[in-house]
């Protein structure tokens, strides 16, 4: 082993907080690495891919959870005003007259039957509002309201 020389020096591959632990007259033998596509096999073992998508689904739910408090939609006694679809930095304002409104209708799923919820669509003759998962109860004390209000209006 002592007359034999390296083809090439393999000190230079090395980061540098590694080569200055190697002595000066110590040979570097051998260098081995994480293969650069590592990642790939990561990602394809199902239980990394599974962690993966449920903290992805957490901060979705945080998200949502977030923008849930944004999602309101107001009567007054001349107009519906509010926020519909909320995002972190943009929200959709409703601002609607009372003469605006075309309709308020009610949309219930399968699972809004079971758990008693809806979504309150609000049509207007530009475009329609939706606010979904509210309760049956208060769609319809929101419509009848209404209702009252723009027969007091007109």
């Amino acid at each position: 082993m002592n007359g034999y020389h390296y083809p090439y020096d393999l000190r230079s591959s090395l980061p540098s907080e590694f080569q200055s632990m190697l002595l000066n007259d110590e040979p570097v033998l051998a260098v081995t690495q994480r293969h650069h596509l590592w990642v790939l096999a990561w990602w394809l073992n199902p239980v990394n891919l599974f962690l993966a998508l449920c903290i992805v689904g957490i901060f979705i739910f945080l998200y949502k959870l977030y923008t849930a408090k944004y999602e309101i939609l107001i009567l007054t006694n001349r107009r519906i005003i509010g926020s519909v679809n909320p995002g972190l930095f943009t929200k959709d304002k409703v601002d609607l007259m009372f003469k605006a409104v075309d309709n308020i209708q009610e949309d219930e799923t399968f699972l809004g039957n079971l758990f008693g919820w809806v979504t309150m669509r609000i049509e207007s003759r530009s475009t329609s509002y939706q606010l979904s998962y509210i309760t049956k109860e208060s769609v319809r004390y929101f419509k009848n309201l209404f209702y009252e209000q723009l027969k007091l209006a007109n």
